[in-house]
């Protein structure tokens, strides 16, 4: 037996795996600091509810948990998103198992191991990542079924539904993958007759109740954010390049590529991977429609969507890799490997240039980029010293810094709320349905500090005290610098209780 196969047979391989990507991408975290919108959903986790202005609420659930034994600290948080990271690749691999064997899911894992999204995006934990987690489930739950052709199955398909609801609404796209599927294989009477598939929906609307009565409670707050974000507020095709390049850029140019070139080409058919079996066949298709579904899906909505983000077929490549990993192993047991290690080297060190890239940026800003879309590096350092700033100017006045704090956006407030000592609770001004946890009433009758960058503060102040009937006091203006360069300017602001 070969040092291939052994690695391929061996059930220590994927605990080898796993424990190598926790501690390099901890590593790569150690230098960065929490995201402003990573910070914010952990703001929700605070302050507990049913539902949220732009999402349901499982990713604040999530982070509780986490930050009920460790504390509300930046490492903390830290760990939890890259263990969380940890976690949906040891579900890809179970996943792989279940419709394979071990050898396709260690291959799955390194595939997605090897892209941007599920390897970098360790450092940002946000709402995809409990939604993954249950589509990467109910896979796994299907798979379960197709194999034992046990329906109680179907009872823990509704959970895994459920949960996914509640993590993000995208997760209809399983269930509407699921309908296409049986209607094409002639499933549809084999579940439809079933008590458990029945009861599996029941179980699924119950797990989403609470947040959909939430929502009539708040004039349907998300689900109307949700679909205007999604279906209007763009040209009619403005953003369809956009959604199909950056997709190929995010899961691998290398194995995204691969992929789409091997199945135009016909050589991951059902009768190559699964073999001529019924079954095989139905896996096949099964696997293939649960990705081709959401692909489809935000195909057509980047073409009139205000917000459409190649990120948002991460489960279609769940699909799609665990296919490609099942023709990779074929072919490996064909004896084609030397060009498998070729593509997996040349994926690998394309997303390790890349991370490379990024950290430059951020030390050194090696682009000059000016573009008004372009994210800004410079939001995932020097936090702590401008909550350092911050506390010192109010030292320094002698006053204490306020249990609130006021931006136009509701990202400043949210980075300032986790990395400010006292940790105060933020309030947008834009976005006033997400000031949950910081009432009008409440903020006016303890105060808060008003920060914004100089170019914004005029309008930001006259729009404060329309809202607040109050007045301002300047506090005066820090800049945060990083390497020589001022990385952060910003007005600082007390609003009198």
């Amino acid at each position: 037996m070969t040092l291939i196969d052994k690695f391929f047979n061996s059930s220590r391989s994927i605990w080898a795996i796993l424990l190598i990507h926790f501690g390099i991408w901890l590593a790569v975290f150690s230098i960065l600091d929490i995201h402003p919108d990573m910070a914010d959903h952990w703001i929700w986790s605070r302050f507990l509810y049913f539902g949220y202005f732009e999402h349901p609420p499982v990713i604040a659930l999530t982070m509780r948990l986490v930050t009920m034994f460790g504390g509300n600290t930046v490492i903390m948080l830290k760990i939890g998103s890259v263990l969380f990271s940890v976690l949906i690749l040891f579900l890809a691999y179970l996943t792989g198992q279940t419709f394979f064997d071990r050898k396709t899911a260690i291959i799955f894992v390194l595939i997605l191991e090897s892209t941007p999204y599920f390897s970098t995006g360790s450092v940002f934990w946000h709402i995809d990542q409990p939604y993954m987690a249950c589509w990467l489930l109910g896979l796994y739950a299907m798979g379960k079924y197709l194999k034992s052709d046990n329906p109680n199955w179907m009872l823990i398909l509704g959970v895994f539904l459920g949960l996914g609801g509640m993590s993000k609404y995208i997760m209809i796209l399983f269930p509407l993958g699921l309908l296409i599927w049986c209607l094409t294989n002639n499933m549809i009477m084999n579940l439809l007759t079933k008590w458990q598939t029945y009861v599996g929906a029941v179980i699924s609307l119950g797990i989403l109740a609470p947040n959909i009565y939430w929502n009539y409670q708040h004039d349907w707050v998300t689900f109307n954010f949700v679909l205007e974000k999604g279906l209007t507020g763009a040209r009619f095709g403005e953003h369809f390049l956009h959604f199909i390049i950056s997709q190929f850029a995010l899961f691998s140019l290398v194995y995204s590529v691969y992929f789409w070139l091997s199945l135009i080409r016909k050589k991951i058919p059902h009768s190559v991977l699964f073999g001529s079996s019924d079954i095989g066949k139905k896996a096949w298709s099964f696997i293939f429609i649960t990705g081709l579904v959401p692909m489809v899906v935000f195909t057509i909505t980047s073409f009139a969507g205000s917000r459409t983000d190649p990120h948002w077929v991460n489960v279609s490549y769940f699909s799609f890799f665990l296919l490609l990993a099942r023709y990779i192993s074929i072919l490996i047991d064909q004896g084609n490997l030397g060009r498998q290690v070729i593509l997996f080297v040349s994926s690998t060190l394309l997303n390790l240039m890349l991370v490379i890239l990024i950290i430059l940026q951020i030390h050194f800003v090696i682009i000059s980029i000016n573009l008004p879309d372009a994210p800004s590096l410079k939001v995932l350092t020097g936090w702590d010293d401008t909550a350092r700033q911050i506390e010192e100017l109010y030292q320094h006045r002698g006053k204490p810094v306020p249990e609130f704090v006021i931006s136009r956006e509701y990202q400043l407030a949210s980075a300032l709320g986790l990395y400010l000592s006292h940790q105060p609770k933020p309030h947008s001004i834009e976005k006033a349905a997400r000031n949950q946890w910081s009432s009008v009433k409440e903020v006016k009758k303890k105060g808060a500090l008003v920060v914004c960058p100089p170019d914004e503060c005029e309008k930001l102040l006259d729009n404060t005290e329309k809202r607040f009937k109050t007045s301002f006091k300047y506090m005066g203006e820090i800049k945060t610098h990083y390497y020589g360069k001022v990385i952060r300017k910003l007005k600082l602001f007390q609003m009198v209780p």
